[in-house]
């Protein structure tokens, strides 16, 4: 996890000046009835959006206020439903509380030394177990607006005239919720240019093990023009600065630790980390080139191409995907990539699919270093799953509204607010 959604997880407040100090800033954002939501707390909800969004950089300081604010309005809704759930006399599992949070917690220590991890929660002024407290709250709550989300869903039937009005419907338009599958295809040189590349880096991997210096081999070898000269030295860098695959791996290793041949969009890496610190590492790379010309993407366009005139020939698109798609996670579920709401569309995917229809198939496109294919599902199962998903959207909002009328609610996200000094404390009249 970057450092920087882990310090906005622990609450510390909005973006400071360059130099300055950490402050712990919490107050009461939100009061619903006799529940109160924490300034810390919004933050906690927006590392876990930003996570989930699988964000690597730091959003800028207007994209920050607008998911605090969202945060707040999702965390408020989520409190009147606690409280309805909680008349309606209903509980929660507590060992599936603490599977989901030993979950998380392992999610946050991935790839962070224990030491560091210990350092950022001591900064920040908490103890692990304040931590766990958190997460229990926002996992209890969710476990919570589940049930209720339940006991509605059981009292809804989708039929099949529906499931027909809802085709007719968005025939000529996107519908308002988009079911995505993807085949994905990573570009790449021809296996013969791959295998030269392995082969080289191999043979240096053994001088290395012979003990000749790592930065007079980088010197000699090392293909990559800006740090060769300096004997592979990268300097340091922050989460999101390299591609990925070079990152993950220099992640897992320890100072003074060799990585194995490690192949990135740009060819074989031997990858030396230096030193870890708190937001960043420091390492030195030899790197042997895999390069990739015009052909290559010609290559990769034409297989997705055949794959798409075979899907719109008739065969299965999950099966296509299961075989063929380089995305593992969504080709072992058939391509399902995700449920996306279509005033959220990222802007890089409008171009390839504002124009479609329920079934239809992009034609090839490509982003960094895959090519891709999208299908906006239409089979019965994805339809009758958005209307029913549609209506129960609909059925929790009046639940919410009927009973916000029944209690008290108080919100204070502003600027203005968050900044007055704290009231002073009163003491308790004796």
């Amino acid at each position: 996890m970057p450092p920087f959604l882990f310090a906005l997880i622990l609450g510390l407040g909005a973006a400071l000046p360059a130099g300055a100090a950490p402050e712990l800033l919490d107050r009461i954002v939100a009061v619903i009835d006799n529940q109160v939501i924490l300034w810390s707390e919004v933050n906690f909800r927006v590392l876990l959006e930003l996570q989930e969004r699988g964000y690597r950089q730091q959003p800028r300081p207007e994209e920050l206020a607008r998911l605090r604010q969202q945060a707040l309005q999702q965390m408020v809704d989520e409190n009147v439903l606690v409280l309805k759930a909680r008349r309606d006399s209903l509980q929660v599992d507590e060992s599936q509380v603490e599977a989901i949070l030993g979950q998380r917690l392992q999610e946050i220590k991935t790839g962070m030394p224990a030491a560091e991890f210990a350092s950022m929660l001591e900064r920040a002024g908490l103890s692990e177990r304040q931590l766990k407290t958190r997460y229990r709250k926002d996992i209890r709550h969710s476990l919570l607006a589940d049930q209720l989300r339940g006991q509605l869903a059981m009292r809804l039937y989708v039929g099949r005239k529906e499931l027909e009005t809802y085709r007719q419907t968005y025939r000529d338009s996107l519908p308002p919720r988009l079911s995505l599958s993807k085949i994905s295809v990573k570009l790449k040189p021809e296996p013969q240019v791959m295998e030269r590349a392995r082969t080289r880096i191999e043979e240096v991997r053994q001088k290395l093990q012979a003990g000749e210096p790592f930065a007079d081999l980088a010197r000699r070898y090392s293909e990559d023009p800006g740090s060769a000269a300096n004997g592979g030295d990268l300097g340091c860098f922050k989460s999101g600065q390299l591609v990925p695959e070079f990152e993950e791996a220099a992640r897992q290793l320890k100072p003074g630790q060799l990585s194995e041949p490690v192949i990135t969009p740009y060819g074989y890496h031997l990858i030396e980390l230096r030193e870890k610190r708190e937001e960043q590492l420091c390492a030195s790379h030899i790197l042997a080139r895999a390069p990739m010309d015009q052909q290559d993407r010609e290559r990769t366009d034409a297989q997705l191409g055949e794959l798409r005139g075979r899907a719109q020939a008739g065969e299965d698109f999950a099966q296509l995907a299961r075989e063929y798609s380089e995305d593992l996670p969504s080709a072992q579920r058939g391509g399902l990539w995700q449920i996306l709401p279509k005033d959220q569309l990222p802007a890089f995917l409008l171009p390839h699919l504002a124009h479609l229809r329920l079934g239809e198939i992009s034609a090839p496109f490509f982003l960094e270093d895959s090519g891709h294919l999208l299908k906006i599902n239409d089979d019965q199962a994805t339809i009758e799953n958005l209307v029913r998903e549609e209506r129960l959207e609909a059925a929790m909002r009046r639940l919410i509204e009927d009973y916000r009328r029944q209690i008290h609610i108080e919100e204070r996200l502003s600027e203005e607010f968050l900044h007055q000094p704290a009231p002073p404390q009163q003491s308790n009249p004796k």
